[in-house]
């Protein structure tokens, strides 16, 4: 008789259990998704009454800012403010479209970045440059109106 031990059939099958499904998730690749990023939200027009959030030149051009306001129920909103140039502003949501949690201008990176989950957007359209998000920021209408910048706040969308 031989003093070598055998393994028993459930660590041999709890074994082979894991060995096949590291080969499974390493065959998947590197955690990327191919798929479509959805496209921009077209900037909407302007309807309702505007809110001054900042004034311009509190904004310089190529800068990112958040921006208080209120949505038509009167709750409280945030605002991610791109200034494109001298003349154009942009306006988004800050809310993530991954799990809604609150997208900030503050970035290692010229984007704007939630930090729940590590989703990045682009300031000039709001579409993911990162995800785990894979849809855009939902858009505002914004102007630079006088000395102020205005965005006409909607709904949720």
């Amino acid at each position: 008789m031989t003093d070598i031990a055998r393994p028993a059939r459930r660590t041999f099958m709890c074994a082979s259990a894991a060995l096949g499904s590291a080969a499974l998730l390493t065959a998947c690749g590197d955690g990327h998704s191919e798929a479509d990023v959805p496209d921009a939200f077209p900037i909407p027009e302007p309807s309702g009454e505007g809110q001054a959030l900042m004034k311009a030149k509190d904004l310089p051009a190529g800068s990112r800012a958040l921006a208080p306001a209120k949505d038509p129920s009167g709750e409280d909103v945030g605002v991610l403010l791109f200034r494109k140039d001298e003349e154009t502003v942009l306006a988004y949501s800050n809310i993530c479209t991954h799990q809604g949690c609150a997208v900030s201008p503050k970035s290692s990176k010229d984007d704007f970045y939630c930090a729940c989950h590590g989703s990045r957007f682009a300031p000039a359209d709001g579409t993911v440059t990162s995800g785990p998000a894979i849809a855009a920021l939902p858009r505002y209408a914004a102007a630079i109106e006088g000395e102020d910048i205005v965005a006409y706040i909607t709904a949720s969308q």
